[in-house]
């Protein structure tokens, strides 16, 4: 992706919180250093490192992870080749009481952790235009900013309780055979290497065995009721195809299904 710069135009109303650039950032070398900004900036880190040197302090920086910057503000940023980011830049009066709601300051203004912002962000820089540039950069801004409310702790927390709905969506649609890992990081604004990683660590297992899990309890349900055949089943349970959907089957009870249901006739 090449570099993008989206200037954003004035709104027609008042505000006390107004929306400048959305931009995709890919040539820090050419920028002049170090960075004194009279607005604000959001960053979100899209590749590679930096180090972030601010206020006597220096910070890591690693894909997914965001900074924010207040006007005047001197910092650096001493990056590998393959950096680049994207920023969102705001001013207005409501600025300042929003980020210290926010418990953002000069002294907490980095966050780790986010890369499932990103595609969001990717996204919606790509749809933008002038007569929806101010909403979609404001309702990037806003859902950035709710991730980082209250700093790291209840960052995590909130990150806990969207994955905790991630695995509601799962319980309520697992038998629907368009379900994939890409469709809940689209729908929840992951990656899905980063899913599929926050998947592992939070369940101990990867999407496809959860996901297996669930459909051949059901399976071994509706078998038991005895009402179906195995054609109806395989698709009731989200599977396209009889033939893997007795492969899962086996691999994780130790029977075909045909064997199980010849087994519950003769108990």
């Amino acid at each position: 992706m090449n570099d993008i710069c989206q200037f954003i135009p004035p709104k027609e109303h008042k505000s006390d919180l107004s929306f400048l650039h959305f931009v995709y950032e890919t040539d820090l070398k050419n920028h002049k250093q170090p960075f004194v900004r009279s607005n604000y900036y959001m960053h979100v880190v899209f590749k590679g490192k930096a180090i972030f040197k601010t206020e006597g302090k220096s910070f890591s920086l690693n894909v997914g992870d965001v900074f924010i910057t207040a006007p005047f503000q001197s910092y650096t940023l001493e990056a590998d080749n393959n950096f680049s980011f994207m920023y969102i830049s705001f001013n207005g009066d409501g600025a300042l009481p929003l980020l210290n709601e926010h418990s953002v300051s000069k002294s907490n203004c980095v966050f780790i952790g986010l890369e499932h912002i990103i595609s969001f962000w990717v996204e919606s820089i790509r749809r933008i235009k002038p007569s929806n540039a101010n909403t979609v950069t404001e309702s990037v801004f806003l859902f950035t900013l709710s991730f980082i409310e209250g700093g790291q702790a209840e960052r995590y927390d909130k990150i806990k309780d969207k994955f905790d709905s991630i695995l509601d969506y799962i319980n309520l649609n697992f038998t629907s055979s368009d379900l994939s890992l890409k469709k809940l990081a689209d729908l929840f604004f992951y990656t899905e290497k980063h899913l599929s990683r926050l998947f592992t660590i939070r369940t101990g297992k990867k999407f496809t065995q959860h996901v297996n899990a669930l459909r051949i309890d059901y399976s071994v349900r509706l078998l038991n009721e005895g009402k179906f055949t195995l054609d109806e089943i395989a698709v009731k349970c989200g599977y396209r195809d009889k033939v893997y959907f007795s492969k899962v089957f086996k691999k994780l009870t130790g029977k075909t299904p045909t064997e199980y249901s010849k087994e519950k006739i003769t108990r």
